[in-house]
């Protein structure tokens, strides 16, 4: 990572794709572990997890906004590397909407 606090990404607009992908699926596990801890009840890997997930889902957000802000930047980087970062996203899309469906259904349990 880069000692600049105001850029997560590399100023290599590869690098910056792979590490666009590594922070995606690091989101991605987090919200995989949440569902899992919420399915089995399971309070202790939750509460863990949860600190976890906020520090990830911060970095992604600060991650992601500087990666549409330099867009023209990846058009001549390799197309497979683009669509591996692409399907992690449709990969984290689905998990978080199968996140949120789980946390609903909990609460109307209530």
């Amino acid at each position: 990572m880069m000692t600049d606090r105001t850029h997560i990404l590399s100023q290599d607009p590869r690098q910056a794709i792979e590490e666009m992908i590594k922070i995606s699926e690091e989101l991605v596990a987090r919200i995989e572990t949440e569902s899992s801890a919420v399915a089995n009840n399971d309070g202790t890997t939750f509460t863990i997890n949860e600190m976890n997930k906020e520090g990830v889902a911060d970095l992604y957000q600060q991650a992601a906004n500087e990666f549409h802000a330099r867009l023209p930047e990846f058009k001549n980087v390799d197309k497979s590397l683009i669509a591996k970062l692409d399907e992690v996203q449709k990969s984290l899309g689905q998990s978080t909407k199968n996140n949120l469906a789980l946390l609903a259904k909990l609460q109307e349990e209530e």
